[in-house]
């Protein structure tokens, strides 16, 4: 599925350069002519829609559909690239990618055109220290933008960036926003949220009624092929059965659906509809936070992964359909790692509490997202520990409450989280997964509270390393070194599973996603 990410770079720069610009328009084209409003449902509300913020799946999405970047991902079976706001790009040697602005992209509202000028600005603008941005840290190695004229620039790094055509530029956090709008509004230090006051993509924020829709519509000043839709309504329904039952009554065309149902719509689908199942990069784990006792003791941490069964919270869960992981990052991508999930040992596991001096066993909480999949696996786990004397609460909490909990920006529930289930996303390159879990993120998103010194030198070294050979054996040991610290149990890698309205062109992504931006009228 990854077997671009093996070509050399030079290889890579070509073929999705040339692919580009006309792939970028292309799928959004299909009957633009008769279509009119699409229904895509939606996980969670918005709270963040702009690059310096702390995003949810369906946020980017918005931000996708609204703003440019030098260059995006591109819809297919393998992750690609192609042109957006660049006309060109070209990485000159290690450390100089030049890129060639389009002429006559123009900011909504009055903004004027886009110029080298809004890039340098969304770049250091990301970078800077007083804005602490969510995604800072993946500017760690960004220098500059040279101005060379209106439209022409170079982007300067300190150091080679091995994730610069995969995970950098391609994302949320390389959007190229207005300097004079979000300068209007003192976005140099403060993250902008919802109150956007331009866009640049294919479609423009029209409406949105918070935890009920978010309206996007048809942006007359884009520079490119009119999107094929009036409007894309974002129907916000949390519950995976909900919007399966609001899919089967024809009030959304696309949704994401429960792993439970898979098989059961691809045997017997809705009339008119197609089933797309893909493999993602995400990750399922249950996370220790080391911090908090008994969980210092890394006895009482094997115990606690002998004590579970993977396969039995993948069966109860997600219905036997994915397989178990062996760490953080995907099969297919660099630095996976291969070995055998270890049997369930629960005799194995009272020994190591004995030894720790819990052979009476302890209480703990199990903290959760409320959706169907992660309670039942907490559940599981709450009785597979059971049985080893460890009596855990399973706590779960909606999704505006659950990712602020390990944030210690957010308050102090992050000193009460002992054991948390956790499901992300994540990306085409390793380091997308690996980043979050270094000594700097504790705090943030590295809510295991683990602290490891070799780890963190690996991930910065792989940052930097070009070689993919060398660079996927750094990556292979830091998933070795996550397995014998213990603080990190993997689950599985979730699959996408969604419906499709045969009005609609899904032009999926690699990992099942259908974005807002790229689906089209059948």
């Amino acid at each position: 599925m990854f077997d671009w990410l093996r070509l050399p770079r030079r290889h890579v720069l070509a073929g999705s350069a040339g692919l580009g610009a006309a792939t970028l328009a292309g799928p959004r084209l299909a009957g633009a002519q008769d279509a009119k409003v699409a229904k895509v449902r939606f996980v969670s509300d918005i709270k963040v829609i702009e690059p310096a913020g702390n995003f949810v799946v369906d946020e980017q999405s918005v931000i996708y559909a609204t703003q440019r970047g030098l260059i995006r991902h591109i819809p297919g079976e393998a992750w690609q690239w192609g042109l957006d706001a660049a006309e060109s790009i070209e990485q000159v040697d290690p450390t100089h990618v030049k890129f060639t602005l389009k002429k006559g992209i123009m900011f909504s509202g009055g903004y004027g055109e886009m110029t080298t000028e809004d890039v340098k600005y969304s770049f250091d603008r990301m970078a800077s220290e007083a804005l602490q941005a969510t995604d800072r840290q993946e500017f760690e190695q960004y220098e500059t933008v040279e101005i060379v004229d209106s439209h022409t620039g170079v982007l300067v790094t300190k150091a080679p960036m091995a994730t610069m055509f995969t995970t950098f530029l391609t994302r949320y956090f390389c959007t190229i926003v207005s300097k004079k709008a979000w300068e209007e509004k003192g976005g140099a230090t403060v993250s902008l949220g919802t109150d956007i006051p331009t866009f640049s993509g294919p479609y423009v924020l029209k409406e949105w009624v918070p935890q009920q829709k978010i309206v996007l519509a048809r942006n007359a000043e884009y520079l490119g092929d009119p999107a094929p839709f009036d409007e894309v309504q974002c129907l916000i329904i949390e519950d995976d059965k909900a919007a399966e039952l609001a899919y089967q009554a024809g009030e959304v065309d696309v949704t994401r659906v429960s792993i439970g149902s898979a098989a059961e719509f691809k045997k017997d689908p809705p009339a008119d509809t197609q089933v797309v199942i893909r493999p993602t990069t995400g990750f399922v784990w249950l996370g220790i936070n080391v911090q908090h006792e008994p969980y210092a003791d890394i006895k009482v941490r094997q115990a606690i992964r002998k004590a579970i069964d993977v396969q039995q919270i993948i069966d109860a869960a997600y219905f036997g359909v994915p397989s178990p992981s062996t760490g953080i990052i995907a099969p297919g991508l660099m630095g996976w790692r291969d070995a055998a999930v270890e049997p369930r040992d629960v005799e194995g596991a009272k020994a190591l509490l004995a030894e720790a001096g819990l052979g009476d066993g302890f209480s703990t909480t199990i903290t959760c997202l409320n959706s169907t999949e992660d309670t039942t696996a907490a559940q599981v786990i709450q009785a597979q520990l059971a049985e080893i004397g460890v009596q855990a609460e399973v706590m779960s909490y909606e999704e505006g409450v659950y990712w602020n909990l390990g944030l210690e920006s957010q308050g102090e529930d992050w000193k009460n989280l002992q054991l948390v289930l956790q499901d992300w996303t994540s990306a085409a390159d390793p380091r997308r997964a690996t980043m979050w879990f270094v000594t700097s993120q504790v705090g943030e998103w590295n809510w295991q509270r683990w602290s490891n010194a070799r780890y963190d030198e690996l991930d910065a070294a792989a940052a930097l390393e070009t070689d993919p050979e060398a660079r996927a054996a750094m990556y292979r040991e830091m998933m070795d070194i996550q397995h014998n610290d213990a603080a990190f149990i993997n689950i599985t890698h979730r699959p996408w599973v969604v419906l499709v309205r045969n009005t609609i062109v899904p032009n999926a992504m690699p990992n099942g996603y259908v974005e807002p931006r790229w689906i089209g009228a059948a």
